[in-house]
């Protein structure tokens, strides 16, 4: 009797577990994750760029932001990016040698010749990785990133203060997170923020014949800026 009631208790347990079992994780089809399709994707995006303002104003101000983006995911979470970008800009350019009294840093009017449309171009190349790996959840991917690119004017000679822009190296890092509601489309928005440098030339640290000065001897020759943008673009994916 005792060992009859054992077996009876022992497949009753197994029973039990196999249900438990069963409903451990979600049904497949009402799972609020799904697997990520195609491995590639192009995106055109416009947003604003708001750029940090330098010591000496002259470097390229906050301006709209418009670009292309390509994305491939080899596997798992992993995505390889490149972006391309133009942000329509502008820049004071400043004359050192204006006979004008200025302050101990200079300010937008401090030897000013005139604010002129300058536009700036970035080439980003990077690594994204998805935070719900190979899948969405709830058809969203929210991914983090960084990487490294180039930003330039495109100018190859200095303004007539002798200050240069030019073309620089740039890193980037921020997030974002892409809406994906099936078919062959996708909405993304991204936060990423670029990081370079800019280099002041020795004019503006001499004195004019009035004895200003744009720059005391005490300032940096360079400053590092961290410049933000916010960007929205729609996706085309392909290549499973």
């Amino acid at each position: 009797m005792n060992v009859r009631t054992t077996l009876i208790a022992t497949v009753a347990a197994a029973c039990a577990v196999s249900r438990l079992g069963a409903q451990v994780g979600y049904d497949p089809h009402r799972s609020p994750y799904r697997d990520l399709r195609h491995t590639q994707e192009i995106t055109f995006f416009s947003g604003y760029y708001r750029a940090k303002a330098d010591p000496a104003r002259v470097a390229p101000e906050s301006g709209p932001m418009v670009g292309a983006h390509y994305q491939w995911r080899p596997s798992g979470p992993a995505n390889l990016s490149v972006t391309l970008a133009r942000v329509a800009s502008q820049r004071n350019v400043l004359d050192p040698e204006i006979p004008q009294t200025c302050a101990a840093s200079a300010t937008t009017n401090c030897k000013l010749l005139g604010s002129y449309r300058w536009p700036l171009y970035f080439f980003d190349a990077g690594l994204a990785l998805a935070l719900t790996g190979g899948r969405s959840f709830f058809r969203f991917v929210p991914e983090v990133k960084a990487g490294m690119g180039l930003v330039s004017d495109f100018h190859t000679q200095p303004d007539i203060g002798d200050f240069a822009f030019g073309t620089r190296f740039a890193f980037n890092w921020g997030a974002g997170i892409r809406w994906l509601p099936g078919g062959p489309y996708q909405l993304r928005a991204d936060l990423t923020n670029h990081l370079y440098s800019v280099k002041y030339p020795g004019s503006y640290y001499q004195f004019a014949s009035d004895g200003s000065v744009i720059f005391p001897s005490t300032q940096s020759r360079s400053a590092w800026l961290n410049n933000p943008a916010f960007t929205i673009g729609v996706s085309y994916l392909f290549s499973r």
